[in-house]
């Protein structure tokens, strides 16, 4: 069975379109989930979040949207990490993961943070050497979230 799997920054405004769809089709029941998704298209579309793609052959099948800290000075936040549900097992999340990190030269770490109950995504950091730092509800009452970070190297 023959594949063609291909990763890549943002590039233009079709791709920006792509991943605004996407991004729609999997809110995980977050609260102003869709909100945050139009002010996450703004500050992709201006620069300020990157945006590393995952596709299938001409499918956008996954994505992780990353920027600066706002208030942590040389510090990177994964802001979101999606997979389409047909394509997970594959280690895309850790294949876009570690070329968050291959590009946080200059950075001091990376600071990530899910819901308790997203065990998937949970191993996905363990496995990938972030270190919990912090539990609270970040963004609704009575759902616990867990803080990670990794340090990076800076060569």
């Amino acid at each position: 069975m023959p594949f063609d799997f291909r990763f890549k920054f943002v590039e233009d405004e079709k791709e920006i379109n792509k991943l605004k769809t996407f991004l729609l089709s999997q809110s995980f029941d977050y609260p102003l989930y869709f909100d945050w998704v139009e002010r996450a298209i703004c500050e992709i579309d201006s620069g300020y979040k990157r945006t590393i793609l995952a596709f299938n052959e001409n499918n956008l099948v996954g994505n992780l949207i990353f920027q600066p800290h706002k208030t942590l000075l040389k510090t990177i936040e994964i802001k979101n990490i999606r997979v389409h549900p047909d394509f997970k097992r594959r280690y895309f999340s850790s294949f876009m993961l570690r070329q968050v990190e291959a590009e946080s030269m200059g950075y001091n770490g990376i600071i990530v943070d899910t819901r308790s109950d997203r065990l998937e995504i949970l191993n996905l950091f363990h496995l990938s050497g972030y270190k919990e730092i912090a539990r609270s509800s970040l963004y609704e009452p009575n759902v616990e979230d867990i803080i990670f970070f990794k340090k990076v190297k800076l060569t």
